[in-house]
């Protein structure tokens, strides 16, 4: 399967198995109960991949029966660990490479990658030193910032999601 821009969530949700619905009763972007994803109709494209992603981990989790126990923090960290990993499948260390060397704008950047600035965060604050080096080299000087700078400055704009 590929990663990145060339990831199709779509095509991973049905060899998954797991049933897409539409529907405007969806709180928020998305949900994941009982093997179906319900999406919002009025997502952008990048909002769609994002959430579907996202949905995908909880399917692939069974995180409708086994993961959410009613507390807070715990429920809160799994929802990270999932977007997390939905990010990872997302964005890949070329394109992002790729999409710093014309912009060091996280809109723009997000752009480019067919993503929202929440996944570009998070997959910014999970980056490894190695990945920071890599993006660095791969964008020819254009980013400057530190990898504790990135961190921190991803930290600051990624908004608070609750668990669900």
């Amino acid at each position: 399967m590929d990663w990145g821009t060339g990831y199709d969530p779509c095509e991973h949700a049905e060899a998954l198995g797991a049933e897409i619905v539409w529907s405007r009763k969806v709180e928020g972007l998305g949900d994941y109960r009982g093997g179906v994803i319900r999406l919002h109709p009025d997502l952008t494209q990048a909002e769609q991949r994002c959430t579907l992603a996202h949905e995908i981990v909880h399917h692939e989790n069974r995180d409708d029966i086994l993961g959410y126990c009613g507390i807070g923090w715990l429920d809160n960290r799994i929802e990270h660990r999932v977007h997390t990993i939905a990010a990872r499948r997302l964005i890949t260390v070329p394109e992002l490479a790729e999409a710093a060397r014309w912009s060091d704008h996280p809109i723009e950047v997000a752009e480019a990658l067919v993503v929202d600035t929440r996944t570009l965060y998070t997959w910014l604050l999970d980056m490894t030193p190695a990945e920071y080096r890599d993006i660095r080299e791969r964008a020819r000087g254009r980013v400057r910032a530190s990898l504790n700078d990135i961190r921190r400055y991803a930290a600051r704009h990624l908004p608070r999601q609750r668990a669900g």
